[in-house]
């Protein structure tokens, strides 16, 4: 396992990683992490859990990684499509603002992604995504044939697709300004300084681990990220 600290990138075995690991309760994962704000910031709201802050390009994660005094936090330098073996039984996933071949991924392509991340999961871990909605505003190329999605799409048409890799998708909602504050992400500041409104699709629910029977089908459960990311009204884009 690599792990970025500030301008170095070290060696950090299996070994080492489960040592670490069995001092905390839960293991949380934000995939893409970016400059790592956010997972800096679970570590800081979630002192039981080990935060894993996972991204392919490693300079993003120097600056948080140099200067962060979470005990209970890691940088490792991965692409989604090659995680660490050691890296499983995480019993909740991040992923923000997914862009380029994670984007692609996040919307299961290849599906092989979706699937990879659900295997690492403990049966019943619970995930958030957030889509950036600008990705579709004019496309991308990752995007694909897939259109813009919204609350009632994404419960009607990805979420098939997610339930053959093991996900339960069992909310989707759009988050308003206060709630992408609350992601402490610099994605805020890098939209609000070229757009006049922000567009994001938050996605929560469920690892299943296997297809359900009814793959159309999700729950209306409440999910911890409900209650702490605030929704707008779905009518609005």
């Amino acid at each position: 396992m690599r792990q970025v600290r500030g301008k170095k990138v070290v060696e950090l075995s299996g070994e080492q990683f489960q040592a670490h690991r069995a001092r905390y309760r839960r293991l949380l994962v934000d995939v893409g992490t970016g400059d790592g704000k956010h997972a800096y910031h679970l570590a800081r709201t979630e002192p039981d859990a080990l935060v894993v802050g996972l991204d392919a390009a490693k300079d993003n994660l120097r600056k948080v990684s140099g200067r962060t005094d979470a005990a209970n936090l890691l940088f490792l330098w991965a692409a989604v499509e090659q995680l660490p073996a050691e890296l499983r039984a995480i019993d909740e996933l991040h992923v923000l603002m997914p862009w380029g071949s994670l984007l692609r991924g996040m919307l299961g392509e290849p599906p092989a992604v979706l699937a990879g991340l659900a295997a690492r999961c403990t049966p019943g871990a619970r995930f958030l995504i957030t889509l950036n909605l600008h990705a579709w505003r004019p496309p991308v190329p990752e995007v694909g044939g897939h259109p813009e999605p919204t609350p009632d799409s994404a419960q009607a048409d990805l979420a098939a697709g997610y339930a053959r890799a093991g996900w339960a998708i069992e909310r989707a909602w759009y988050l308003d300004e206060a709630g992408i504050a609350e992601l402490a992400t610099s994605w805020t500041r890098r939209l609000n300084s070229s757009r006049d409104r922000l567009a994001v699709l938050a996605l929560a629910g469920t690892i299943t681990g296997q297809q359900p029977a009814d793959a159309g089908h999700t729950s209306e459960v409440a999910n911890r990220a409900a209650a702490v990311y605030p929704e707008t009204d779905s009518t609005n884009s």
